[in-house]
């Protein structure tokens, strides 16, 4: 009777030890910024321009930022016309690798280099 009941005893710890390990696992894939999107900052020492798929050109100065969301491709210019590309086609998902800490924020620094914030 007692070695059942130290068998029964170490098959629960063993169950509460894998299964919150487990569902981590599970959850590592869900993007936490795919409601919000991802805060995009232009803290490159010049203005640039950007425009989303199909919209108008506009500016992004220095300290501003705009939000990208999963299903938007955002083009970055280094011009008022937006015609020189600095980053012609940059999806979430170019944005997203450099999210390295997960809180929804990325940077533009100088030499075209994307950056966590």
């Amino acid at each position: 009777m007692k070695r059942k009941q130290i068998i029964l005893v170490s098959l629960i710890a063993v169950f509460f030890c894998l299964v919150p390990t487990f569902s981590v696992c599970l959850w590592a894939d869900e993007d936490p910024c795919k409601d919000q999107g991802i805060t995009v900052k232009n803290l490159s020492f010049k203005e640039m321009w950007y425009k989303r798929k199909g919209g108008a050109c506009t500016i992004l100065k220095r300290n501003y930022f705009f939000i990208i969301k999963p299903e938007e491709e955002i083009s970055l210019f280094s011009d008022l016309v937006c015609e020189i590309p600095y980053c012609l086609s940059c999806k979430y998902a170019d944005y997203k690798l450099n999210d390295t800490d997960g809180n929804c924020r990325v940077r533009i620094l100088s030499g075209n280099t994307l950056s966590d914030m």
